[in-house]
């Protein structure tokens, strides 16, 4: 089944999560996301707003906690960032973050 990919901002950063296979929590940004996923863009917005001033590792420089992938928005292409030595999982995500994602 082909996941069809919207982005809801065309020209702005949007940051977005989904959980893999093995139940971590991988981070998106800059380009389209899962169609279902946009009726929700206010909450992804605060979850992403409240990771920034909380997690603002996640969007650094610094040692990776999470699978990161990046869009230059053109395309719907992401390339992977970083890869954590130990990824988070779901289940230890913060609240805020842990109710917006989408399965992969």
């Amino acid at each position: 089944m082909t996941t069809i990919l919207r982005h809801p901002r065309p020209g702005f950063t949007w940051d977005w999560w989904a959980v893999d296979a093995h139940g971590f929590l991988v981070q998106f940004s800059g380009g389209p996301a899962p169609e279902h996923l946009l009726s929700h863009v206010d909450r992804v917005d605060a979850a992403a707003a409240w990771a920034e001033e909380n997690c603002p590792a996640w969007f650094n420089d610094a040692p990776p906690s999470l699978h990161a992938f990046s869009c230059n928005g053109e395309l719907p292409v992401y390339t992977r960032n970083s890869v954590p030595d130990s990824p988070l999982r779901l289940s230890g995500a913060p609240a805020a973050v842990r109710a917006t994602p989408t399965r992969q």
